[in-house]
């Protein structure tokens, strides 16, 4: 008896630990990178606004099937909703299974004339659960790594652009 009731009392100073720690990183995570590209307002655009030409970008996108209806693409589970767009940004709702939601901007700024700044984020709010919080320290090795690579994928689009453009 003696031994059930110390295994249970470990457990829950365990959990109250792990969830202690837990409550010490952030609930909202942002993942964010940019990259510098010679083209103009109009090319990036061809390149980012229209959710069917990620498919020239975005290398998930070229081994899956690909669902582009309107403002909404699904690609394998998941889903990516444009929710607005400007002359120079792109504001998407992005759902993968078994995560919270990410807020998605894509943003390209003029840096001189005839280069832009592309800035893209990934804002995530996750709940006061453990294993969410963890899970949130994967955000900026994993998909910060993603990101920098589709951002010269991007690149290289916007560049192809500009030369079948000239």
């Amino acid at each position: 008896m003696k031994l059930i009731r110390f295994a249970l009392i470990s457990v829950l100073v365990i959990s109250i630990l792990i969830t202690a720690i837990a409550s010490l990183f952030p609930s909202m995570v942002i993942t964010s990178r940019a990259v510098e590209v010679n083209a103009t307002n109009e090319q990036i655009q061809h390149c980012v606004k229209d959710l069917a030409a990620w498919k020239g970008w975005m290398s998930d996108w070229k081994d899956q099937s690909v669902m582009v209806q309107d403002s909404i693409a699904r690609v394998g589970t998941q889903t990516i909703q444009m929710l607005s767009s400007t002359d120079s940004t792109v504001l998407l709702k992005w759902e993968a299974t078994g995560q919270a939601p990410y807020q998605v901007q894509i943003e390209w700024l003029p840096l001189k004339e005839g280069t832009y700044v592309i800035h893209w984020s990934f804002e995530q709010q996750v709940n006061w659960y453990p294993w969410e919080k963890f899970q949130t320290l994967l955000n900026e090795k994993v998909l910060g790594a993603k990101m920098e690579e589709e951002l010269q994928h991007l690149t290289a689009c916007v560049l192809s652009d500009n030369v079948a453009l000239k």
